[in-house]
């Protein structure tokens, strides 16, 4: 058959009828939540506690409940802006090179395990612990995923990640002159004062600060786990660690000790969840059933959800009907098609100027065969995300006036004039491609049998590869990922959060999985991270995009739009780019 292939076809016709199936024969009974219980389902599995693996985004929502940074987005100020979180207070000098930052008295570490690291359980935050956090994504022994969001920014940093890459008799004569004497960039002013002093002006260093790489977390606990702490962690946010099963479950408890934090609505201090019930769902069909019958309190829609409760961007008669509630909001992400600059087939060889030519002939083929509007249509339910038409979110200052990516939207007669040019007419000669998925559900299959099928029409033979989400991370982390879907999330509101995605250095297991190496690009980004004027820095990040669309080390696909499913029930509810499942918040109310 042409278009989808039948198999995933039925699977997921079978799993949106079974699910509704099923919903509309439990419906009447919808199982609400104990007083103070809120119960949550990921899409995706997280893994570690371990700031050093916040690259995940269901890391970060996990991290988030448990650890704290210096600061934290308020939750319902639009646009986004930041309050103190551990940091009571804080000020920069006006070109942002310096920062300095006041600890809270109150904020506290809590040590659920027994026997406990302190006495009563708890250690006043201090300054040191913010720079020994930080070290360890510093430290290369430790590999950190997140060592790209501190590298060339904070001074002296840069030059101890480099003599912690001399063994290990080196990287300890580092650390103990850093946790004795600090670093060039880091001093501690008082008991609770420090100031840190960067490379480069970065007047958005507070956001970088809020992210979840920037947690901190206290050296005597990664003493006791070592490679445990991923499992074991302790830190000073708002929950402890009640049960956890990696990739499959997480009962999380109030903590008891936690200093509190008023109610942005008015209410009670929070925390007010005693508990947190968290199940990784990995199927869609399963997580919209569990929702329709009251087992879940939240619900971010994917294609079955939208069959079932949306219809035209709002909710149907009978949810409504029950007083779910649809919240929406625009996130600064990108879906895009990534591939690897350094695979032989397709990718950039040094010293082959004529192949090279050829391999760019082949990328622009694949980006036009690409079938943009039947993947808006089947994969998005043509709602709940916005056709990109560059690499920069539209919502980001350096969208304005943005050039466009020259070869979107889906032309298979000029991809076959391409292909034809690059030496694979009708595709002869080339070997069969490999087109990696992030998972095994039904919709990952489609999503890949939507591509794989546009290629079989202008005779390009690729296989689609369903592989287990820590199988497609490990595939890109290493480079054996020839082509794969990404999806990028703004970890805070700057072009250049995303425009590193292509830097050299962040080669992977970096946050360039494509492996784009590009001199120019790179000096682009180095004058982009120190640039004050707005109107400099957009300019070159459109001089950055230019490259990005000719040499095409990727190409992109749609923005999403938040869609977020909201029990009854459920109150304390904010769906935030750069927060996205804020617990602390959550309250349960009795319904009728």
């Amino acid at each position: 058959m042409t278009g989808l292939r039948l198999a995933s076809v039925l699977a997921l016709l079978l799993a949106c009828i079974f699910s509704l199936c099923l919903a509309t024969a439990c419906g009447p009974s919808i199982r609400q939540p104990e007083a103070g219980q809120v119960r949550l389902a990921l899409a995706t599995e997280p893994f570690s506690f371990d700031p050093l693996h916040a690259d995940s985004t269901s890391n970060q929502v996990i991290q988030r409940q448990v650890l704290e940074t210096l600061l934290e987005y308020h939750p319902t100020a639009r646009p986004p802006s930041l309050q103190g979180l551990l940091a009571k207070s804080w000020s920069a000098s006006e070109d942002g090179a310096t920062w300095e930052f006041t600890l809270r008295e109150d904020a506290l570490f809590h040590d659920p395990e027994s026997p406990p690291l302190w006495p009563g359980g708890t250690r006043r935050v201090e300054p040191k612990d913010v720079l020994e956090s930080w070290l360890r994504h510093a430290d290369a022994r430790e590999q950190s995923h997140g060592w790209w969001a501190f590298e060339g920014l904070i001074e002296g940093l840069d030059t101890f990640r480099e003599a912690t890459s001399r063994g290990d008799e080196a990287a300890e004569a580092a650390w103990e002159v850093a946790t004795r004497e600090g670093v060039d960039g880091f001093a501690i002013l008082g008991p609770r004062r420090f100031r840190v002093s960067l490379s480069r002006p970065e007047l958005q260093f507070g956001n970088r600060a809020a992210s979840p790489y920037f947690a901190i977390i206290p050296a005597e606990a990664c003493a006791r786990a070592g490679d445990e702490f991923l499992n074991r962690p302790v830190g000073s946010g708002p929950f402890l660690v009640r049960s956890w099963i990696p990739r499959i479950r997480l009962i999380l408890d109030a903590t008891p000790q936690w200093r509190g934090q008023p109610d942005p609505w008015g209410g009670p201090p929070l925390p007010q969840a005693r508990e947190v019930d968290i199940r990784v769902v990995l199927e869609g069909s399963t997580r919209t059933l569990l929702f329709r019958n009251g087992e879940i309190d939240r619900l971010s829609p994917t294609q079955d959800s939208f069959d079932a409760f949306i219809v035209d961007g709002k909710l149907n008669q009978e949810a409504a009907g029950r007083g779910v509630r649809l919240l929406q909001a625009e996130f600064p992400d990108l879906t895009m098609v990534t591939f690897d600059m350094k695979d032989p087939v397709l990718g950039h060889v040094p010293g082959d100027p004529e192949g090279n030519a050829s391999r760019l002939l082949l990328r622009q083929a694949l980006a036009l065969a690409f079938p943009y509007e039947r993947w808006h249509t089947l994969i998005r339910n043509g709602t709940w995300a916005r056709p990109a038409t560059s690499f920069l979110p539209p919502s980001l200052l350096e969208a304005r006036g943005a050039p466009p990516f020259p070869w979107k939207g889906q032309n298979l007669e000029k991809a076959a004039r391409f292909l034809a040019q690059a030496g694979h007419p009708e595709g002869r000669g080339l070997p069969k491609l490999r087109y990696e998925l992030s998972g095994t559900d039904p919709v990952s299959r489609a999503q890949g049998d939507l591509f794989v099928d546009a290629l079989a029409k202008i005779g390009i033979a690729c296989d689609p590869i369903a592989n287990p989400w820590p199988e497609f991370v490990s595939k890109t982390r290493q480079g054996r990922a020839q082509i794969f879907a990404r999806l990028w999330a703004v970890d805070w509101p700057s072009a250049g959060n995303m425009l590193d995605l292509f830097y050299g250095p962040h080669e992977s297991p970096g946050v360039n999985r494509s492996r784009f190496q590009h001199e120019g690009y790179d000096r682009l980004l180095s004058d982009y991270r120190v640039a004050a004027d707005p109107e400099e820095r957009i300019r070159l990040a459109h001089s950055m995009l230019e490259i990005l669309n000719k040499e095409i080390p990727a190409f992109p696909v749609d923005h999403r739009q938040g869609y977020l499913l909201v029990q009854p029930w459920l109150e304390g509810v904010v769906l935030h780019p750069f927060d996205p499942l804020p617990c602390k918040y959550f309250r349960v109310v009795p319904t009728p």
